[in-house]
């Protein structure tokens, strides 16, 4: 049979007497970036046509529901294809039914 193993000082393991070690790199953690609003006309430039403009995603609240996976297929690829994000899509596809039913933007 095998002997036991010794205690370990978990004394010894704790913040005050850790220290890092000399070579070690500090890094401090990445400050978030908050988006500032892009206009569409500067979207356009970088490739993304009818993209909307940018919203700060810390502003944004979670909307979930349920779609037949050929439709988010579907949408994902053209998402891809016009370089925007799945939400950028949702913002466009949701302006231009409002433009088509005749609502006056708010």
């Amino acid at each position: 049979m095998s002997a036991k193993r010794p205690m370990v000082d978990l004394m010894a393991l704790t913040a005050q007497e850790a220290v890092p070690m000399a070579e070690a790199v500090q890094r401090s953690a990445p400050q978030p970036e908050v988006a500032a609003p892009v206009s569409v006309k500067a979207s356009a430039k970088r490739g993304r046509p009818g993209a909307q403009e940018r919203v700060a995603t810390a502003n944004l609240e979670g909307l979930a529901f349920k779609v037949p996976q050929s439709f988010r297929k579907r949408f994902r690829s053209r998402a891809a294809e016009a370089d925007l994000k799945l939400n950028e899509l949702l913002f466009a596809a949701f302006d231009a039914w409002e433009a088509q039913q005749g609502f006056k933007k708010s």
